[in-house]
């Protein structure tokens, strides 16, 4: 069994990416959420025309 030294470099590189993978999803699900947001917008926008074409 061999030791493999592991370089101060790698001991900063794996956290960090770690934590812009981690961030990375975050900001994806905070983008997806948006999205939601606009999508029950625009719905409840469509609703609210159509009930008043309906009621024409």
């Amino acid at each position: 069994m061999t030791l493999h030294k592991i370089t101060v470099l790698a001991t900063v590189a794996i956290p960090t990416a770690l934590c812009l993978w981690w961030s990375g999803l975050l900001v994806g699900q905070f983008f997806a959420q948006i999205a939601s947001l606009y999508e029950i917008q625009a719905m409840l926008k469509r609703d609210a025309v159509l009930t008043i074409l309906q009621g024409i």
